[in-house]
């Protein structure tokens, strides 16, 4: 308030932290310093001072300028950081609730959760299949009837309606007037934890997507994801910073059946770009259908046969497939068999994440598959024998390198591009270099791929797999293509995760 009035104060602040002063301006913090501190430190070492007391005066004289970013910067900035301070507080704050008030968790109770939540999913998984069967029983006795085409769902009339979880009082109000600049959200309640969420959806409100804290007092957001999965399937969207500590905890999230996740902003955030990406997602999300969304159990790593490097070596590795993932997708990557595939080819996955995140997330698939996994942030040779895993967010080149056996990736140093941009260049640039060489396999993704681009790769001679539309949380690039099935019945198939590598060899041609 003091910012938005644009008057000019000092402000005074005594704690038994000790003192300091913030000097505003017309509006802009200008300076800040403590007895030892000055400019942003000072400001944010003030900010963490939950014993503050605050005295105003208007200002009469001006010092060196020491703070020269915008005050809302500052302020989310100054949220973030007193969030990770009380990370510690707040997990012991929870542990002494749960161990008092809620009685629907005892000691165990986290491990009762997560079997409870397996048990939901593998009844979905089960109903998912036999529901598939259903359908190809029918089509094998009905041959010569065409496949209906999936029905485009009606333009929204109604917003889209979205609860808040997050401790920060600051936080959720500067989340909802991002949300609501787009007239087609509506943020429908705030909470200020996880059983606050729960209560407030035990009254069976209309929600479409929850906005999900990770670190949060009274009871955390990863115990509130599991009881929403199995009391109120609702597509999650995990609002966390990222910090080295947390990505592990956000991985967690997504294990349970969060859609995606967004960061925190920083004091550099570009806030008019992070609304317009956060409203972008949580839109998408919305769409999700959670049934669809498959647990996943770390499976013992998989030991290629020596029979099987024999015969590979036999074989031309030639052959290059991308695997393509965005909102949804992120635990289909521990589905499939990669050291298999990359002994038959060259293997490049595409995953709309967040760049920090990216290391992390490629050190968890292979700790989890036993594949050499490595992130592409740069120029690289792409060989047979190592994943390679992409954001792909700047323009690219692409070249065969015949006598390596490579595929040369030359990444431009241009602007960042938005998935969806991203997705309509790598992809049809890609096609027109390795042509019949190239296989595409869609996973989960809430953005589709225009039919002129469809054509192009098409035309190029690219074998599409598609996910089944059941087994994704996010169908819009699967139904990119599928309209193309009965036109090219050869060059688009069907597939899984975990089957991928049979129906890659038995449609790809070879060079």
């Amino acid at each position: 308030m003091v910012c938005l009035s644009r008057s000019d104060l000092t402000i005074r602040v005594k704690s038994t932290h000790g003192k300091g002063n913030i000097l505003v301006k017309e509006g802009e913090i200008q300076h800040a310093g403590t007895d030892s501190l000055t400019g942003e430190a000072a400001f944010f070492e003030i900010m963490r001072w939950r014993d503050g007391q605050f005295e105003m005066s208007v200002a009469h004289e001006f010092c060196a300028r020491s703070i020269h970013k915008p005050w809302e910067h500052l302020l989310l900035e100054a949220m973030r950081r007193r969030d990770e301070d009380t990370a510690e507080q707040h997990r012991a704050v929870m542990a002494e609730f749960e161990e008092s008030c809620l009685d629907d968790l005892q000691d165990d109770a986290s491990e009762d959760i997560d079997k409870e939540l397996d048990g939901v999913f593998d009844e979905l998984a089960k109903a998912s299949r036999e529901f598939t069967q259903d359908e190809l029983e029918a089509i094998e006795e009905s041959p010569e009837e065409e496949l209906p085409a999936f029905e485009q769902a009606p333009a929204q009339e109604r917003p889209v309606r979205v609860l808040i979880v997050d401790d920060s009082p600051f936080f959720s109000r500067q989340l909802k007037r991002m949300l609501e600049q787009d007239p087609n959200i509506q943020v429908v309640a705030t909470a200020r934890n996880g059983k606050e969420a729960l209560e407030f959806l035990d009254d069976k409100p209309q929600v479409d997507v929850i906005t999900l804290d990770v670190e949060m007092p009274i009871m955390q957001g990863d115990t509130a994801l599991k009881h929403i999965m199995i009391r109120h399937p609702i597509p999650v969207v995990t609002i966390s910073s990222l910090q080295s500590e947390s990505l592990l905890k956000i991985f967690e999230f997504l294990q349970a059946g969060a859609v995606d996740f967004f960061p925190k902003p920083g004091a550099a955030t570009n806030l008019t770009g992070y609304g317009e990406q956060l409203r972008d997602l949580v839109v998408k999300a919305s769409k999700a259908e959670i049934g669809h969304f498959k647990r996943w159990r770390r499976q013992r790593l998989e030991i290629q046969p020596a029979e099987d490097a024999k015969d590979n070596a036999a074989e031309p590795l030639d052959r290059i497939l991308v695997v393509v993932g965005a909102e949804g997708a992120y635990m289909d990557w521990f589905r499939l068999p990669l050291q298999r595939l990359c002994s038959r080819g060259i293997v490049l996955g595409l995953q709309k994440i967040a760049p920090p995140f990216l290391p992390r997330f490629c050190q968890l698939i292979e700790d989890a598959t036993g594949t050499s996994v490595n992130p592409l942030v740069q120029s690289a040779n792409l060989g047979a024998g190592s994943f390679f895993l992409a954001n792909p967010c700047r323009s690219v080149k692409f070249a065969l390198d015949q006598d390596e056996m490579a595929l040369v990736v030359s990444i431009q140093h241009s602007r960042e591009m938005t998935w969806s941009q991203a997705l309509t260049h790598w992809i049809p640039t890609l096609a027109e270099v390795a042509g019949r060489r190239l296989s595409l396999f869609c996973l989960s993704a809430a953005t589709a791929i225009a039919p002129q681009w469809v054509n192009r790769i098409i035309e190029c001679g690219t074998q599409i797999i598609l996910s089944h539309r059941s087994n994704v949380m996010c169908a819009d690039l699967i139904d990119s293509f599928h309209p193309y099935e009965l036109l090219f019945p050869k060059q688009v198939t069907w597939g899984t995760p975990e089957g991928l590598l049979e129906v890659w060899l038995k449609n790809a041609p070879l060079s």
